[in-house]
């Protein structure tokens, strides 16, 4: 093989594993990216979700539907520091983890500038119940949706679940989590908190226990049994 042969062939192995490379990378993280403006949608709640702003009148809706433009973006119905959006599935266990934290988290912070809304991506209505169930379980007090022609989930490429977006108030990722795990769990509030503009939790450190100081064991003298008497 020439040099010139070899040359080449060398430039185009590179280029097929720097392709190979970046297509694994995309396939590993997927979903938005930080910084992406988050696309907009409404869709209807299933739980027993009530806005703070609710519309009244005869031509109100009878269904309340959401999406991020009811927090984020120029005309929010009412104004959040950080939403946190979570896409999920009746089917997906880490999911079922997920959801008590998150309500836990809402109801923590919520009057702090905190918004929660989870979209199910179960297919149909078969599920619609189980997901009403679900929430209900684990005292969910935000929106909880139902994608049910997975429309939401192509637009926002929610391949793996659960998929937690961190949304500003202006509408735009700052942060993504695929997958939900303990270490995750432990970092989460401290990650919100900040993104609320609120210090870290102080860690929690397990109390000491001091070493009891040895004791010299004392030494006991065997009293001198007195002599017995005499009879007589």
């Amino acid at each position: 093989m020439s040099g010139q042969r070899l040359v080449f062939a060398v430039i185009v192995a590179a280029i097929t594993t720097l392709v190979s490379s970046s297509a694994s990378a995309t396939e590993a993280t997927g979903g938005l990216t930080v910084g992406t403006v988050v696309p907009q949608f409404s869709l209807p709640v299933v739980n027993d979700f009530v806005p703070a702003v609710m519309p009244t009148g005869p031509l109100a809706p009878k269904t309340v539907k959401w999406g991020p433009g009811r927090w984020t973006g120029e005309r929010p119905d009412e104004s959040k520091k950080l939403v946190v959006m979570s896409f999920f599935a009746t089917y997906c266990e880490p999911c079922k983890k997920e959801m008590p934290e998150l309500a836990r988290l809402y109801a923590t912070y919520k009057d702090q500038g905190l918004g929660v809304m989870l979209v199910s991506i179960d297919k149909g209505d078969e599920q619609r119940q189980q997901i009403i169930d679900l929430a209900k379980t684990n005292n969910v007090t935000f929106p909880v949706m139902h994608d049910r022609f997975q429309v939401v989930a192509r637009r926002y490429a929610a391949e793996r679940l659960p998929y937690m977006l961190f949304v500003d108030g202006t509408g735009t990722v700052v942060g993504v989590h695929v997958g939900y795990t303990e270490a995750l769990k432990a970092s989460l509030e401290n990650e919100i908190r900040g993104r609320l503009g609120m210090p870290p939790l102080a860690a929690v450190v397990a109390p000491t226990t001091l070493p009891t100081k040895a004791t010299t064991p004392t030494k006991t003298t065997p009293k001198k049994s007195a002599p017995a008497k005499k009879d007589g």
